[in-house]
């Protein structure tokens, strides 16, 4: 069962097919126990999804930072596309890996975000 929970939002909601598109995936994570923690993230996308505006970037990391007992705490990332983009569901993959006081993992959450492309 998972400790902490993570809430994700795109937007906009869908890419625009053949066209480059620009998104921000918005990523909030609350901590409901009582310990304070520490929180990173590996998001890994495919092509025609990329992490950079100018170049292919599949993976990255994104520390979340210390997570307060009680408390949560918002991320936003950008994600880019060229003009060869086409109708479909794209897949956004992140493990989340949180860490307790003594830098033992307290846990890992796997989360995958569906990224819909439409047709104009």
């Amino acid at each position: 069962m998972a400790n902490l929970i993570i809430k994700t939002e795109i937007q906009p909601s869908a890419l625009k097919a053949f066209s480059k598109n620009e998104v921000v995936l918005f990523i909030e994570v609350f901590n409901p126990t009582s310990q304070i923690l520490w929180g990173e993230s590996e998001i890994n996308v495919n092509s025609p999804l990329s992490l950079s505006f100018d170049s292919e970037l599949n993976k990255g990391k994104m520390r979340v930072g210390i997570l307060e007992p009680n408390q949560k705490k918002q991320k936003k990332l950008n994600i880019y596309t060229k003009q060869n983009n086409y109708p479909d569901d794209y897949k956004i993959n992140m493990i989340f890996f949180v860490y307790d006081t003594d830098g033992a993992i307290f846990e890992r959450i796997d989360q995958q975000v569906i990224l819909p492309c439409k047709e104009q």
